[in-house]
């Protein structure tokens, strides 16, 4: 005899699985509530919850929920402070992430043009760097692109966002990324990922637990990178899935002639020779990327020349720093800071 499903059966059957089974359901939204993100209708106790209608019926911007103080308890990461955050460096832990902080560009800030990306909602156009010429080193010709400024709201693709999302393309909060290294599953590492021409790549990597909150030589991100060579054609389609490809999506040309020293190395090996073979501890103040990340389970403290590789990141903080050209440590006064290969000399160790 066969067995007559009705629509209360299966509706029942699949409550059950839901309640028996939650890792499998519910594993990507744990720990929180829908409300803390999203809102349906803008109103909450007869009052307007959101100021401007947002995409995805979220309750706030970016900056909207990332701006704040990291503490190593709250688990959202803060990229924006109201007050100046303090600084990681090797001897003073701090409260910034691996990115750094936009509150030195902003406006709300110290901000200072120099010391990070003017973002729109943060900041005004770089008052050193029009939005005419491109960023540094551009090398795209559209007239109205995130590759030109993230400042201004782009209008060449609709699908995609501005200011931040100009380099956050592949925002997934709900993803499990709870693999190894984050790719495509998990919306890249840190969400950057490309368009049209980078279409279905992004960078690979491993992330940190808490996002790099004062890091140390066993707990800090993993980079992926590759010897790129002396290639005029960069981004993605020639650099692969690193740090410094999706870099090059606005920095193109800085890729260019390092063989010639007119730029320093970016996605090159670290010389197997010399003073750099005493860079052989990871140092979280100019960390270097990775050939292969599939061995890693983590973070690994040592660091292999000849292998390990010079990449965007280690000279430069992505969000913004205290110093010039968002760098990692103060170049301008004193480059190696001391005699400790700090700075400049933990790669170029005989040079302090």
């Amino acid at each position: 005899m066969r067995r007559k499903w009705t629509f209360l059966t299966v509706f029942f059957m699949c409550i059950g699985i839901a309640w028996f089974l939650p890792h499998l359901v519910r594993a990507k939204v744990q720990g929180q509530s829908c409300d803390n993100c999203h809102i349906m209708h803008n109103s909450q106790d007869g009052q307007t919850v959101v100021s401007e209608a947002q995409r995805h019926l979220l309750c706030d911007t970016c900056m909207g929920c990332h701006t704040g103080t990291n503490d190593g308890v709250d688990t959202t990461p803060y990229v924006m402070s109201s007050i100046e955050p303090t600084y990681s460096t090797l001897t003073v832990p701090g409260n910034t992430l691996a990115g750094g902080n936009f509150y030195w560009v902003a406006t709300t800030g110290e901000g200072n043009d120099t010391k990070g990306h003017n973002v729109l909602g943060l900041s005004d156009e770089d008052l050193n760097i029009p939005a005419s010429d491109g960023a540094p080193g551009s090398w795209v010709s559209c007239s109205n692109s995130c590759h030109k400024t993230l400042a201004e709201a782009q209008t060449a693709i609709s699908t995609f966002g501005s200011g931040c999302e100009g380099c956050h393309l592949e925002v997934k909060h709900h993803a499990d990324d709870s693999a190894t290294v984050v790719g495509e599953a998990g919306g890249y590492y840190r969400f950057l990922a490309g368009h049209d021409s980078g279409d279905g790549h992004g960078v690979e990597g491993i992330e940190d637990s808490d996002w790099e909150y004062q890091p140390t030589s066993t707990a800090h991100n993993e980079y992926f990178g590759l010897d790129a060579g002396n290639v005029t054609d960069t981004g993605f389609h020639n650099l692969g899935n690193t740090m410094t490809a999706y870099c090059c999506g606005c920095h193109g040309s800085f890729h260019d002639d390092k063989g010639v020293w007119k730029r320093h190395p970016a996605d090159a090996v670290l010389p197997d020779e010399g003073d750099y073979l005493l860079y052989t501890t990871y140092s979280t103040e100019a960390p270097v990327a990775r050939p292969d990340l599939s061995g890693y389970s983590g973070a690994s403290e040592t660091v292999t020349p000849g292998t390990d590789l010079v990449m965007c990141l280690s000279c430069h903080r992505a969000h913004g720093s205290p110093y010039h050209d968002m760098l990692r440590w103060d170049y301008s006064g004193h480059w190696c800071e001391g005699s400790d290969n700090t700075g400049c000399c933990t790669c170029h160790t005989s040079k302090d």
